[in-house]
Order: structure tokens, then C-alpha cells, then sequence
């Protein structure tokens, strides 16, 4: 009889992204990429899940793996009690989770594209992945942007301007 596999542990950034929402349910709203739809621990999506259906954290966590409790118990010691530290932590969790997603999603493109001999070979398959490693380069600067850290200096970014 072969022997169950022992449950992996989740990502590190994803137990910090679900603790912190379970701390404090509103960072949800600061989540402007859909973090949230990449994680890719199925235990921490089913708490997540569970606790934004209205469920409390305890329900939620009482239906969680040892594995999950314990991860989500670790993250959330690390994690700043609350407020705009909180927020803060929240932010570069997002930003870390979307880039290592998009980053990942460019080595499978750079590997799936790397036998390509030349532009003239390209098949219907691999001008799809080029097109989409063009708009993952976009979208890995717009996070990136987007959700850096605010800097303690003293120069202000200029509004967008109008093209």
C-alpha cells in the first residue's frame, strides 16, 4: 500500500498575503491585480474563500490542514499588528506574489519559444506565446510601478499627463 504524501507546505508570501486578510479582512480592497486569484496553495484558497463568504476566521481555520494552521499561525506572527504597516506589508506581499507569477509564466514562454528556428517558422502556437510575453512584460512593469514602496524622499511623481 503505497504511503499518503505529506501535504506541502504553502508559500511563504501566499501564507503572509491570507494571514494578513484574516487580520484584517478590508486589505482585500488594496489587492488591485487579483492577487488572490494566484495563489496557488488549493489549502490557503480554501481558507480565503471560506472566510470572505462570511464565515469566521475560526470556522475557516478549523477546516484547514495542520500544515495551513501552522503556516498561517507563523505568518501571522511576522506580520505588523495592523493599520498602515499592515497595509504596507499587504502591498509588497501583492507585488511579490504577481511578479513571481508573471516571471514564471515568462520562463515557461522563453523555454516553449527557444526551439523556434527563425520569425519565418513561427507557428500560430508560438506567435500566441510572444504576443503574450509582450503583454506579461507590460503588465510585470505595471505591477512593479504600480505598487512600489513609497519612497521616503523628498521628490513628488508628476500626475500622468494626457497623450
Amino acid at each position: 500500500v503505497p504511503k499518503p504524501q505529506a501535504e506541502r507546505p504553502p508559500p511563504e508570501s501566499e501564507c503572509l498575503y491570507v494571514a494578513a486578510v484574516l487580520r484584517e479582512p478590508r486589505l482585500l480592497t488594496r489587492d488591485v491585480f487579483r492577487v488572490c486569484d494566484e495563489l496557488s496553495h488549493m489549502g490557503l484558497r480554501m481558507v480565503l474563500a471560506q472566510t470572505t463568504s462570511g464565515q469566521g476566521v475560526e470556522e475557516a481555520l478549523f477546516e484547514a490542514t495542520e500544515v495551513v494552521k501552522r503556516a498561517l499561525l507563523e505568518a501571522g506572527r511576522r506580520l505588523s499588528p495592523g493599520g498602515s504597516e499592515l497595509e504596507g506589508e499587504f502591498v509588497q506581499v501583492c507585488r511579490d506574489i504577481m511578479v513571481r507569477r508573471i516571471d514564471e509564466r515568462l520562463v515557461y514562454i522563453k523555454r516553449a519559444t527557444e526551439q523556434t528556428p527563425g520569425a519565418f517558422d513561427l507557428t500560430e502556437e508560438t506567435r500566441q506565446l510572444l504576443s503574450e510575453r509582450k503583454e506579461l512584460l507590460a503588465l510585470r512593469k505595471r505591477v512593479l510601478d504600480e505598487l512600489r514602496p513609497a519612497s521616503s524622499g523628498t521628490g513628488t511623481k508628476a500626475p500622468m499627463q494626457p497623450v
